[in-house]
């Protein structure tokens, strides 16, 4: 067991550092709406958990894939629009709620769901934000180099899920059923095939299954049984021999 503890402990630190996000609080920084106030984070996941992701909108790369496949996942779910708040925030100043919409598909004509909104983080507040976020961003001439990131907050500003690049099946799967106030028991911060753990979850379908970390735990048990046979053989053919190798007394009664 001691084995499997220092295992897993070298690999999780080849792993990125999920554990250090969770659970911690947000900064109540303030955004601006589309309104042009300024209002605090708090103003929407204090009422019901928020799904926060941050891009802007004259990113060439991968923010408008980004969004989009968070704007169809959501559509396919069938979690009623009061149960959560989606929130797109832009880290460039520069940046407006109108051109965030549209970076998500939507326009007059197509308007976002109403507990969709689109703000812009103030260059004070940035860097703020940016470190308890985990966003990593350069600047590059006029634009950004910056990871993507989909995060869960909970209505006491704590992260609840982190998500960094583009969410697989079993991520959303889990976001969602954390929405809706179903238990999660596991979070897959190290990857999905660590050998050293005992078990594996499987989000999606909630299954468990044995992993070979098991057998590290298990072979200490089993070699000291195995050993213990292997002596009790010894001593019982030991004894057999003993008592082959005795010659009889015979005794002679008297005439």
């Amino acid at each position: 067991m001691c084995w499997a503890i220092i295992l897993l402990s070298f690999f999780s630190t080849q792993q990125p550092d999920e554990m250090g996000y969770l659970l911690k609080n947000i900064p109540d920084v303030p955004v601006r709406t589309a309104e042009s106030s300024l209002q605090p984070l708090s103003s929407w996941y204090s009422q019901k958990p928020m799904i926060l992701t941050l891009a802007y909108s004259r990113c060439p790369g991968v923010c408008s894939p980004y969004v989009l496949q968070i704007r169809d996942q959501l559509a396919m779910q069938s979690i009623a629009e009061d149960k959560f708040q989606m929130v797109v925030l832009s880290f460039d100043s520069t940046d407006n709620a109108q051109t965030l919409s549209k970076l998500a598909g939507y326009s007059k004509v197509n308007p976002p769901p109403s507990n969709w909104t689109f703000a812009v983080l103030p260059t004070e507040s940035r860097e703020e934000l940016a470190a308890s976020l985990g966003l990593k961003w350069e600047k590059l001439g006029e634009l950004y180099d910056h990871n993507s990131l989909l995060l869960l907050v909970s209505t006491e500003g704590k992260i609840l899920q982190r998500v960094e690049g583009l969410p697989s099946n079993d991520q959303w799967n889990r976001l969602f059923r954390e929405i809706t106030h179903e238990f999660v028991p596991v979070y897959s911060t190290l990857g999905e095939n660590i050998w050293t753990s005992c078990f594996r979850y499987d989000p999606a379908s909630g299954t468990w299954r044995m992993n070979w970390g098991l057998l590290l735990i298990l072979i200490p048990s089993v070699a000291t049984v195995c050993i213990l046979l292997i002596l009790q053989t010894f001593i019982r053919v030991g004894a057999t021999k003993k008592i082959a190798n005795t010659k009889p007394i015979i005794s002679h009664d008297p005439v």
